[in-house]
């Protein structure tokens, strides 16, 4: 079969009253043709139809808004079969640590493998594409599951230690990962300036947990609390390491590694200077709301982040800390709890935002030539007007009225 026979075979004009692009103003009875996993046009219907090749295989999806895939910009995709074995919300930080040190201690040997599938699919039913996925080591290496892309972090440990080789569990390679550090509290500082390099050498995002909790501010800040009662417990305090008495973001400047390519999790607890410097630096900030009220860690000053300017994206941590992955329901979670956020945004924060901080932008994210075809039928219902299409996207798909639009390349999978 001759190349021009092969793409009209593989051709699909996917029409719905409105596509929701995202990287561009929604556009009513909208259209997208695709060959072969990606988008070749997108628009008007009428005006995309022309573009399309004489065998086009033509699909209409009624009264939905097409939206691209997902992005799950921040999750733990092998603590997934802890999913329900943790109750929330949790009274603070420290019970859940340690409650996950608990059933941790307890999984079997391939738990993280398995554990990983199970989180790929989860994520995958709910509407996800492409999502940031860390692993301790267990989940290092790509899991064939073609539906999900993942940008894997493989997260060190190590804070009495002085480099990456040392921190790396056994056994594991840094291979195709990004290598990046947990936290401040958990990661010496030469570690931390090390994996910054090599992802900058290599041009790759870097991702660190900051601000999550008080009591990082307070072991920063003063040497003392959990953080410092749990290294010695561990093993892991440095004898002649001391406090340098200042936030986070404040310890990470001075390490040099904040940037544009640099994703500051969590981000509960920075004061407004903290904030400053962030924008200042171009830094994303990734929040995980329903993660931080089920551990009771405080409540993202999202409102902040995005005065400024600053790339801001949703995510769903893991299911240690999370009831799903479901990025409608953290983005209706955010319309609920954060009223002055405007829903256009809160999709911005679940789509193209967390694409381009993973490193992914033009492919995932949005709808555009170019992107790949992992696309969403959003029921949002008849007689919805541009001004309150964002809105009713992310009330629907939290209800679960949508549906994927094929499935992608390599999963044979209907439901």
């Amino acid at each position: 079969m001759s190349g021009a026979l092969e793409r009209a075979r593989q051709a699909e004009l996917h029409r719905a009253e409105w596509l929701v692009q995202v990287c561009v103003p929604p556009v009513q009875n909208g259209g997208v043709v695709t060959v072969g996993g990606r988008v070749v046009a997108a628009g008007a219907f009428e005006e995309v139809r022309k573009e399309c090749p004489a065998r086009v295989r033509t699909f209409d999806h009624g009264s939905a808004a097409l939206f691209p895939a997902l992005v799950n910009c921040h999750t733990h995709l092998e603590l997934s079969a802890l999913k329900g074995m943790i109750p929330f919300p949790q009274p603070g930080f420290r019970q859940w640590l340690t409650l996950l040190f608990e059933l941790r201690a307890a999984k079997e040997p391939n738990a993280a493998t398995q554990s990983l599938r199970l989180g790929e699919l989860e994520a995958f039913r709910n509407g996800t594409g492409l999502c940031g996925d860390i692993t301790n080591g267990g989940a290092a290496a790509t899991s064939g599951f073609q539906a999900l892309e993942r940008r894997i972090f493989l997260e060190l440990l190590g804070f009495n230690l002085d480099s990456i080789q040392a921190a790396l569990p056994p056994d594991v390679s840094i291979g195709g990962t990004v290598a990046v550090p947990h936290s401040v509290y958990s990661v010496s500082a030469p570690i931390i300036a090390e994996c910054k390099a090599l992802a900058r050498a290599r041009g790759l995002p870097f991702t660190i947990h900051v601000c999550e909790h008080l009591e990082e501010i307070e072991f920063l800040e003063t040497g003392t609390g959990f953080c410092r009662e749990l290294l010695e417990r561990l093993g892991r305090l440095e004898p002649a390491w001391k406090p340098p008495g200042k936030t986070p973001i404040e310890y990470l400047e001075g390490l040099g590694v904040l940037d544009s390519n640099t994703l500051l999790v969590h981000a509960v607890h920075l004061t407004d200077s903290d904030w400053a410097l962030a924008a200042k630096r171009s830094c994303t900030a990734v929040f995980c709301p329903r993660s931080n009220q089920n551990l009771g860690v405080g409540r993202p000053r999202m409102e902040r982040a995005l005065s400024l300017g600053l790339t801001s994206c949703l995510a769903t941590d893991s299911l240690a800390s999370n009831e799903d992955l479901n990025l409608f329901a953290e983005a209706g979670h955010v319309l609920d709890n954060h009223p002055r956020i405007v829903p256009a945004k809160v999709l911005e924060m679940i789509t193209l935002n967390p694409a381009r901080a993973l490193g992914y932008a033009g492919e995932f994210g949005c709808i555009a030539p170019g992107a790949r075809s992992n696309m969403l039928a959003v029921q949002v219902g008849a007689g919805v007007d541009k001004a309150s299409l964002a809105r009713a996207l992310i009330e629907s798909g939290r209800k679960g009225a949508w549906k994927w639009v094929s499935n992608p390349p390599g999963l044979n999978w209907e439901g």
